[in-house]
């Protein structure tokens, strides 16, 4: 996957940072996700009770927060004029991926509780793919990385 970003941001086109940069969203979020899944798993062992709906709803409304503040600080980083465009759109990528990687470990962390980890698990699903369609947005102007790399 990192020899599919490199050759992406090597073209230089939008749509190539376009998909450079989903690409490490969706390795952010992996590198997020995937270690909540054994971690859960050993919670899982404690035998801990059954979350009140209560909780779960405030586990879920937490999710939403941190997401919405997660996209935001991610858009504010991709309009960061003292960052080169480049930088910026993989920059807000990889922390935008922490919107669904969050809601994903805080089900991670209600195996037990079949309610809480469909309800965490489907924000998360929800927020991957809001961020997933947020990034075209992320990436500013088409940029020609061959022109800038040698100076013609």
């Amino acid at each position: 996957m990192l020899q599919s970003i490199s050759r992406d941001l090597h073209l230089g086109t939008r749509d190539a940072m376009i998909c450079a940069s989903r690409r490490a969203y969706t390795l952010a979020f992996l590198a997020l996700a995937v270690p909540g899944l054994p971690l859960g798993g050993l919670y899982l062992l404690t035998r801990p009770n059954v979350l009140p709906v209560g909780a779960l709803l405030g586990l879920a409304g937490l999710g939403v927060v941190f997401a919405g503040t997660v996209f935001w600080l991610a858009g504010r980083v991709a309009r960061d004029p003292a960052l080169p465009p480049t930088r910026a759109a993989l920059t807000a990528a990889m922390q935008g991926a922490s919107a669904p990687g969050i809601a994903f470990l805080l089900g991670c962390a209600l195996l037990h509780d079949l309610r809480g980890l469909l309800l965490l698990w489907g924000l998360a699903l929800a927020a991957y793919l809001l961020g997933y369609g947020q990034v075209p947005g992320w990436v500013r102007g088409p940029q020609n990385a061959g022109a800038s790399e040698s100076g013609t």
